[in-house]
């Protein structure tokens, strides 16, 4: 049980992190959320899975093992970067109730496992990336409260009027108080700290809404997940330079390097594929997937006969993914500047 207080706003409640117990078992908030967040993830994965020429039977076989592999990397992540964690058997080593995982080894992990279950079952990956882009944001934003039920995931002190305080963050910051007067300076026990679960949690569900923007108006397979990468990397690493508990390595934040580089490397990525895509001046070069008389051919919206009708095939296709703005051609003449 923790006695969380936020000073400036004058609130003030006690929390505790056990959910539930079956005989004798804990259930906490942390992992229920997770759970949750995920559950979500995969019901509007799914849901948008026509959308972007996913098979949903294939889908469901990639989240399987894409969430072992995201488990088991986030945990071994954690455990090569933690100073203060050492794992002595594999025992030890799968019981996350004893320890931590860490989001990068987390996503990570997520896209290679999947890329590689693509391959074997013949998925475009591309595509996968940008139909669970919203799904991952949105189970993202959510399981960052476990964070707050876990009082952990803050930053160092703070004035602002949404500064939290509590005995589990005072009891932490004693237990670390050389290690973070090294790395942080003085991060006095009794003042309020930044809730950076809270800021990331904020900055997901805000780029819920900027990922919907996009996907009526996506170009080419892969960029969902690319603005993905991009918008999660920008926050992370705001994220990163304010907490207390991030993971070293000879004075570099892991995490935040990590994000950085996602965040450049996919804006680089976004920027040339666009200019391509410009500069070709075909309406369908690196035309989506899910658009093209392939897909639909497939998927039963495209007949031979209506090959040779344009007109029905676009009101045909306008059932299967959304709108009209899914089908055409016309959204790829956006400007190619935003990212």
């Amino acid at each position: 049980m923790s006695h969380v207080t936020f000073p400036g706003l004058g609130l003030e409640f006690d929390i505790n992190r056990v959910a539930f117990s079956i005989n004798g078992f804990d259930i906490y908030w942390y992992g229920i959320l997770i759970a949750l967040g995920m559950f979500i993830g995969v019901i509007v994965g799914q849901k948008n899975a026509r959308r972007f020429g996913i098979d949903e039977d294939k889908l469901y076989d990639i989240v399987i093992w894409g969430a072992i592999g995201a488990v088991f990397c986030g945990r071994a992540f954690y455990v090569l970067f933690a100073d203060d964690y050492e794992v002595t058997s594999i025992k030890q080593f799968f019981n996350l109730r004893e320890g931590g995982t860490a989001f990068y080894g987390i996503l990570t992990g997520a896209l290679v496992t999947s890329l590689i279950v693509c391959l074997i079952n013949k998925t475009k990956y591309l595509c996968l990336l940008d139909d669970l882009a919203l799904g991952f944001l949105i189970g993202q934003g959510l399981g960052r409260w476990g964070n707050f039920f876990n009082q952990e995931l803050f930053g160092t002190n703070t004035n602002l009027p949404w500064g939290m305080y509590s005995d589990t963050i005072a009891r932490y910051i004693s237990r670390n108080a050389d290690f973070l007067y090294r790395e942080h300076g003085i991060v006095l026990k009794d003042g309020p700290v930044h809730p950076t679960f809270l800021y990331e949690s904020i900055w997901c569900f805000i780029g819920v809404a900027v990922i919907f923007y996009f996907i009526k108006r996506r170009r080419f397979d892969g960029e969902i997940g690319l603005r993905y990468l991009i918008w999660n990397g920008i926050g992370r690493a705001f994220c990163e330079s304010l907490r207390t508990d991030a993971l070293f390595i000879g004075g570099v934040r892991i995490s935040q390097a990590v994000c950085i580089t996602y965040a450049v490397v996919s804006a680089i990525i976004l920027l040339t594929v666009k200019r391509k895509i410009k500069m070709s001046e075909d309406p369908d070069y690196l035309k989506p997937y899910a658009l093209t008389e392939d897909y639909l051919r497939k998927s039963g919206v495209l007949t031979e006969t209506d090959e040779a009708e344009p007109e029905t095939q676009i009101t045909e296709s306008k059932d299967v993914h959304g709108s009209e703005e899914d089908v055409q051609s016309d959204d790829r003449d956006e400007s190619d500047t935003d990212i």
